[in-house]
Order: structure tokens, then sequence, then C-alpha cells
């Protein structure tokens, strides 16, 4: 076990259930009289990163009296690292056996981070009975144009002996605003990942997913959904436009609403870097 470890978001202990071959890790903080009457909100990281990075935000939204779950992905953090594969689809079917687990049957508010996005969004099209509303975070929908010659890469890049520093110099590049306490969370990263030796390959494996499956499921969604991009998220060319062609592009083959929200001087991680104008912009979207 690494000897660096952050304090779990709620003050709670980490649950953990079986899926698969593996198991996957995540905090809930669970029903009160307080969020009886609000949402449950189920918040999922993007690669290589932790359930923690929802640390500033998932407070205000229980603050505001609503339920939190928030997921290490599988393969990633406390989560377990013998699953037989990491594709989006098989990410979004963790977030059933979650739901299936706490016996939350009522729609929840699916929030994802980065590749996240796209294993919300196939989540809700297969499952548009279990989401009210979808948020997504400098969302990964589609394969980008670099992808094709990234991903052959990715099995030299991230590998048992260099792919931890190779990660953690990537990962600390996708900060607009670091938040203050960037280096103890970049060193808990850093131990966790020395930790098991699985875990770069994994994050390889996950870069190498295709999203173009569930880019193709965005007709079957039927959930409103709000766009949140930092301005200066390094990870597009243009992180403005390609919200807006994702924006245009749900709008036109689903049908529902679409609603964006561009956080300014911020990067790929606009939970951790601005909790403050994220939480703003979903409150107003949950209300609408």
């Amino acid at each position: 076990m690494s000897s660096i470890t952050l304090a779990t978001i709620f003050g709670g202990r980490t649950l953990s259930i079986p899926v698969e071959n593996s198991s996957i890790a995540f905090e809930d903080s669970g029903p009160t009289t307080q969020t009886s009457s609000g949402k449950i909100f189920y918040c999922l990281p993007g690669i290589g990163d932790f359930r923690h990075t929802y640390r500033f935000l998932a407070p205000k939204l229980i603050a505001a009296g609503h339920r939190v779950i928030c997921q290490d992905l599988r393969g990633v953090g406390d989560s377990g690292t013998k699953f037989s594969g990491y594709s989006i689809e098989e990410c979004s079917r963790d977030i059933s056996a979650v739901l299936d687990h706490l016996e939350i049957n009522e729609p929840v508010v699916v929030v994802g981070n980065s590749l996240s996005a796209a294993a919300s969004i196939t989540f809700a099209a297969k499952n548009p009975n279990r989401v009210e509303k979808i948020i997504t975070l400098g969302g990964f929908f589609r394969d980008m144009p670099n992808d094709p010659y990234f991903r052959p890469l990715t099995p030299l890049l991230f590998n048992h002996f260099w792919g931890q520093p190779v990660w953690l110099s990537a990962f600390k590049g996708f900060f607009g605003k670091p938040p203050a306490d960037v280096e103890q969370y970049c060193a808990a990263v850093k131990a966790k990942m020395l930790s098991n030796c699985d875990h770069a390959g994994i994050i390889g494996a996950m870069i190498r997913a295709t999203k173009e499956p569930a880019w193709a499921l965005v007709p079957e969604i039927k959930s409103p959904v709000l766009l949140i991009m930092g301005s200066k998220d390094p990870d597009f060319k243009d992180p403005v436009a390609e919200n807006e062609f994702v924006a245009k592009s749900i709008t036109e083959r689903a049908g529902v609403k679409v609603t964006q929200k561009i956080v300014d001087g911020v990067g790929h991680y606009p939970q951790a870097e601005a909790p403050n104008d994220v939480y703003d912009a979903i409150i107003s979207f949950i209300s609408s």
C-alpha cells in the first residue's frame, strides 16, 4: 500500500464492491433527512485521476441538500486492477453495478470528467430511466484527430518502467489554475501508481479506448445535458469550439436541451480548479 494517501471526501470509509474479477471503489455521502428532497449526483473522474477530484465540489453539493456518490474508475485509485477490459462501455457498466448495490432506483445526475463524459453518455443512452441529467467537465465524446498517431505510442509510454513519471508529468500540465493542494494531490497519485505497476498500463489502455461507440449513441440520449469546459483546456486545440460542436451535435441528434458553460482560464479539471464556478453552473442547470 502507498504511504501517501488522500483523506476520504466525506470523512467516512471507502466502500468497495466486487465487479467481474476485480472491484470498484466509491464513496457515498448517503441519504439523510436533508438530502431526501435533493438530487443524487454520481461523479466519475477522468483517466488516471481519483474520485478525489471532486473533493471541493462534492461538499458544496451536499451542503445544498444533495446526495453525492464519487467512484474511482476501474483500474484506477482504490478500484481493483484485474479487469479484463477498460473500454468506455465496460466503464459505463460499473455505474449500474454501484447503483444496484446501493439499491438506488430513482434517476441520478451523472457527472463525468474527461473520458468519463463518454462513459456517462453511454450509460445514459443505455439506461435512460436511470438518468435525470448529464453533466460533463472537459469531456471527451469522440475520437480526436491525433488519436490514430498517439495510440500506437501508448504501450511504450505507459509501461511498468516509466509510465508513472510520464503520466504524472502530463497530468500536472492539464491544469490551467492548479488548486492549492496540487502538489500533495500529485504525490498521492504518484504513490498509488508506485504501489501497483498495473496502473500505468491501464492508463494506456484507457487512452487507446475508442470513444466512437459512445458518440454513436448520442441519438439515444433522453436527458438534458450541461457541458462545462475550461477555456484553457490543453486537451483540445480549441476548447470553446469543441464544446460548441458537441452541443450542436447533441441538440441536433438527440433533440435534448444542451447548456454550455465556459470557465475562463481553467484547464482540464474545472471541478478542482474552479469549484465555485462549476457549482453555480450546476445549481442553475438542475433548477431549470
